[in-house]
């Protein structure tokens, strides 16, 4: 990430965890836990990113660090592999760069941050896609390796939310991880709020019948 002033590889892997913080969803009441972006902090990264804007160079470590871990939990729980998540993650900052001008100073950075985030998401699925069919098409099929887990998170969010279609598990993600509200969702996602409640809803109806069933603590000590 050399070729990006303000953003280098080194601060991606600096990530300072955020403190837990409450819910932001009355029904997500069924004992699934995850580290969120404390709601208070977020005039603050509003602010860096008009500073970031602005050149100040300290603007792109104060929002690499806060903003890093909830991404990467976002992308891993789209993607198979930590390395891929770590590349997404590592694309996004890339990207956040290039475009940091769109950011219109006084709106709340953190949609903006996650639509871009999607985007990558999106390119990323389409690039692998690409490159695997053209893979079969040489007739070089390699077997595909294990996903790969990380020993150092804990396993009842992020083995439940895998059981989620991908859709509610975006929401969900950006709801329990980002710290996003509904509102927010929707602008990053380009929907409407009833659209995010209702995957919200179905995702929180799934997540509370896999606890009370067990089937969550099951996944867990697998």
């Amino acid at each position: 990430m050399s070729d990006s002033p303000g953003v280098s590889k080194e601060m991606l892997h600096q990530g300072v965890t955020p403190p837990v913080a409450a819910a932001n969803h009355p029904q997500m009441e069924c004992g699934v836990q995850a580290n969120v972006v404390p709601r208070q902090s977020f005039a603050d990264l509003d602010r860096w990113m008009e500073r970031y804007q602005q050149a100040d160079p300290d603007a792109p470590t104060a929002l690499v660090r806060a903003l890093s871990p909830a991404l990467l939990r976002f992308f891993k729980s789209q993607v198979a592999s930590r390395e891929q998540a770590d590349d997404l993650l590592q694309e996004t900052w890339l990207r956040i760069h290039r475009v940091r001008h769109t950011y219109r100073p006084g709106e709340p950075v953190l949609p903006w941050i996650y639509a871009i985030a999607r985007r990558v998401r999106v390119d990323g699925y389409r690039r692998t896609r690409r490159i695997t069919l053209r893979e079969i098409a040489m007739e070089l099929l390699p077997e595909r390796p294990a996903p790969v887990r990380d020993r150092n998170v804990g396993p009842a969010f992020d083995t439940l939310v895998a059981a989620l279609p991908e859709a509610q598990r975006e929401v969900v993600t950006m709801l329990k991880v980002g710290g996003l509200t509904l509102e927010e969702v929707a602008r990053a996602t380009s929907s409407t709020v009833g659209a995010v409640k209702q995957k919200a809803h179905r995702a929180y109806e799934r997540l509370r019948d896999l606890l009370q069933s067990g089937e969550g603590a099951k996944g867990a000590a697998q």
